[in-house]
């Protein structure tokens, strides 16, 4: 049997170790990356049905219609305006941010080659927190076109898909054409930006949820500042398999633009 003074010390040392303990529980994991040397960035903008969004937003979330959307592109809120079937719709994004380097954490990733550049492209679909009415969108994918950047990712606890990239610049017509594969989706843009360029007065700021490899999602806090954009004309093919190609062929609209040119981003991931 211990004695008084006995049990008391041994209370005493074991108060620290419960604190430790309950300091260790309550801590966050974080993480920040950045997009430097932003050389542009531009957005495949479509309309997802009711149904279909449902199904893809995790428990505690509610897809947000174009009608409540308050960031919705002015060629989605004159769809709507004249075509109010398509407003219980919702409005998703495809978009792409292409930079000289993308830092993960301690990890700066970049090219022997400074004139090849680093993509990391977003899917997106608008949800909103239930419990709190915050508005987080939830993300379907990330996809990048670099391998060392996705086993970057990979180490990180993000999960990036596999892209495919390539530009062809059309001198003589003055028309680009781009074409991305995201897994079995293609996207096929031919294009050129518009003559007059106007400066970005703030920065592009989002809430999203992202999807863990090891753990539970992040919650992830996304700005973006560009220094230019212009708007883009042109039009945009669809071709393959899967989800992302059934609602884009399925949607009312979809477009591309504006893009956007210099300045840099940043994620800053927590859980």
């Amino acid at each position: 049997m211990l004695k008084p003074l006995a049990i008391g010390v041994a209370v005493v040392c074991s108060v620290p170790t419960v604190a430790r303990a309950q300091h260790i529980s309550e801590k966050k994991e974080a993480q920040a990356w950045s997009l430097q040397g932003l050389r542009e960035a531009y957005c495949v903008r479509f309309l997802i049905d009711p149904r279909a969004a449902a199904k893809e937003v995790k428990s505690g979330f509610r897809p947000i219609p174009a009608s409540q959307d308050r960031t919705l592109h002015p060629a989605i809120q004159q769809l709507i305006r004249y075509q109010p079937e398509f407003a219980a719709w919702s409005a998703s994004n495809v978009c792409f941010y292409f930079a000289d380097a993308v830092q993960v954490g301690s990890r700066r990733v970049a090219e022997k080659n400074p004139r090849d550049r680093q993509m990391l492209a977003v899917w997106t679909l608008p949800t909103q927190e239930e419990s709190s009415g915050s508005r987080r969108d939830a993300v379907l994918g990330i996809y990048s076109a670099r391998s060392n950047l996705t086993r970057a990712a990979g180490t990180a606890g993000v999960r990036l898909r596999e892209a495919h990239l390539s530009v062809v610049d059309s001198a003589d017509t003055g028309t680009d054409v781009h074409t991305i594969k995201l897994e079995r989706t293609s996207l096929i843009w031919r294009g050129r930006p518009a003559a007059d360029s106007t400066r970005v007065d703030r920065p592009i700021e989002e809430s999203w949820t992202v999807p863990g490899t090891r753990t539970g999602p992040w919650s992830v806090r996304f700005t973006c500042r560009p220094v230019w954009t212009r708007a883009l004309v042109g039009s945009l093919t669809v071709q393959g398999k899967g989800d992302l190609t059934k609602w884009l062929k399925g949607s009312p609209i979809r477009f591309v633009g504006p893009l956007y040119r210099g300045g840099a981003g940043e994620l800053q991931f927590l859980r």
